[in-house]
């Protein structure tokens, strides 16, 4: 009998292990005994004993991606076989050896190129007999699949935790510490806090990101950085200098979680199979609000952050005070913003000088009625007007709150609770679909590597499954973004409700009230008879 070439020849085997994050969670979030790296190496160690081969050379990569080849110690054990070093690799299973369907096929085929020889334990397969290489290109199908299935239920785990609140950053932001009681969780911490507050109280005054920069630095006061060195022992390395800059004054005002929010997935990856991270679009962020003690209210914080695109230049008056007006008012028909002007006169009485203060449309002012027209308003009569509107709005409120809220509900957003409810529904629904394609695409394979000869109909029905696959992900993409912008209309109008309460009983205006309450308001011109002064609310718009 002539002897088998794979008995006579002399084999020097290399044995490759690999697990990833995503190995770890598939199994509920526990890591899989069955998949660790020990539990891999033991049974190809053993596996290569029985054939009576010698000790082979151990590689593995840990905390390693199947998406991608650009694995240390898989280029190592490749750059082993492309020098003759080694002429077999036993792997546990093809997921092992990699998820990514097209380059999994490159890299398989190069290696038998190199007359490597190749084992699957778990499936069978060895490159010695044809029979059962034919079945490869299926099984890295089906591995890619399942990686992302498994990433998809990665993101899952992390969204469900995300939309918990949970904070997940290695570092507390500036002004907070973790829970020493649970790592997920911020508590504030008190020196940095007053530093954070002071921070948003001088911008409510309209100081520059320039002028809060100075004031800092001119006080001594430690950046972020320079407060973390301090805190833990250490020297600041981000800067020689401690220093405050504008942009980490711009840093503190635009961040969402010093009114108690948690903002997640502002990074993600390309795609299951390229992790590069990239910052994600606003409404793909995960807010959940009020998840801690917040340093500032909500009503400042959006003040604050709208400054730059609907505040004008800030200036004090004479009598050192910020005019609760300032850069609020706009001329309804050119849109530009109002100008404060302040005429004094003696009172005979006392010889104290007292002042008059009125608006007009800054352009008008400037140019002259052949840019625009007059748009005068006196400060005591826009004072009164709003007010009265305030308080008209509170006290609606506080008579009827459910027939107010439903009157904000209207005007903030046409979508009904019931379009969110159906919505939500449906979106229920897909999710169900989306699981049970998923089941039938494993079904499919196993039906193909059972039966045998059944490639072309699983490879139809495949397609067929991911392409509906595909369909459902985009329209589920679209339901949760519609449902979000509704939500945050719900959410709008609960804070709208909530401030107002605050003014019922107002009889004075400063510029905290103006701050949290208005955004914007246009003045028409004099010459229209009545004049039209429209106040735009916060959250809520033109009521």
């Amino acid at each position: 009998m002539k002897a088998n070439k794979a008995d006579t020849k002399q084999w020097i085997p290399a044995i490759y292990a690999r697990l990833s994050k995503e190995d770890e969670v598939s199994k509920n979030g526990k890591n899989d005994v069955s998949m660790s790296i020990e539990h891999q190496i033991d049974i190809l160690t053993d596996f290569v004993k029985d054939k009576g081969w010698q000790e082979p050379k151990v590689y593995f990569d840990d905390d390693k991606t199947g998406t991608t080849f650009e694995r240390e110690n898989f280029q190592k054990m490749y750059a082993e076989a492309q020098k003759g070093n080694i002429n077999v690799i036993v792997i546990k299973d093809t997921t092992r050896f990699g998820r990514n369907n097209t380059q999994s096929n490159v890299y398989f085929d190069k290696i038998v190129e190199m007359g490597v020889r190749t084992i699957f334990v778990q499936e069978g397969i060895d490159t010695i007999d044809p029979k059962t290489e034919k079945m490869l290109p299926f099984y890295f199908i089906f591995s890619e699949w399942y990686s992302q299935s498994t990433s998809e239920k990665v993101k899952a785990t992390f969204r469900k935790q995300a939309e918990q609140g949970k904070f997940f950053s290695t570092y507390a932001p500036y002004g907070y510490q973790k829970s020493p009681n649970d790592s997920y969780k911020l508590i504030i911490d008190p020196y940095p806090a007053s530093v954070v507050k002071r921070i948003f109280e001088m911008r409510l005054d309209k100081l520059s990101f320039g002028a809060i920069v100075r004031v800092l630095n001119n006080e001594g006061v430690l950046p972020p950085s320079g407060y973390i060195a301090e805190k833990n022992g250490g020297e600041n390395k981000r800067s020689r200098i401690n220093q405050w800059s504008e942009s980490s004054v711009v840093q503190i005002l635009d961040n969402l979680v010093y009114c108690g929010d948690i903002i997640n997935n502002k990074v993600g990856s390309i795609s299951f199979k390229n992790r590069k991270k990239v910052k994600q679009d606003k409404e793909d962020w995960i807010i959940v609000k009020d998840m801690h003690d917040p340093i500032v209210s909500r009503e400042v914080w959006q003040k604050c952050h709208d400054m730059r695109k609907n505040l004008g230049r800030v200036r004090s008056t004479k009598e050192e005070q910020v005019s609760p007006f300032t850069g609020l008012i706009i001329c309804a028909d050119c849109l530009y913003k109002m100008q404060r002007k302040s005429t004094y006169y003696p009172v005979k009485a006392t010889g104290e000088r007292k002042a008059t203060h009125s608006y007009n449309c800054g352009i008008y002012t400037s140019k002259g009625k052949t840019a625009c027209s007059s748009h005068y308003i006196s400060e005591k009569d826009l004072t009164e007007l709003v007010i009265a509107s305030i308080r008209k709005r509170a006290e609606a409120i506080e008579q009827d709150e459910h027939a107010a809220r439903t009157r904000f509900y209207t005007l903030k957003s046409q979508a009904s609770g019931t379009q969110i409810k159906h919505d939500k529904n449906t979106l229920k629904d897909i999710n169900k679909r989306l699981a049970e394609l998923d089941k039938l695409i494993k079904a499919a394979f196993e039906k193909s590597v059972l039966g045998g000869g059944l490639s072309e109909t699983f490879t139809k029905m495949a397609n067929e499954y991911e392409a509906e696959k595909q369909e459902l992900t985009e329209r589920a993409k679209q339901l949760s973004a519609s449902i979000s912008k509704q939500s945050q209309t719900e959410n709008d109008v609960e804070t709208f409700i909530a401030l107002m309460k605050k003014y019922t009983n107002i009889t004075e205006l400063d510029r905290t009230a103006t701050a949290e309450l208005i955004d914007r308001i246009t003045v028409s011109a004099s010459t229209v008879k009545p004049r039209e002064v429209v106040i735009y609310y916060n959250f809520i718009g033109n009521i």
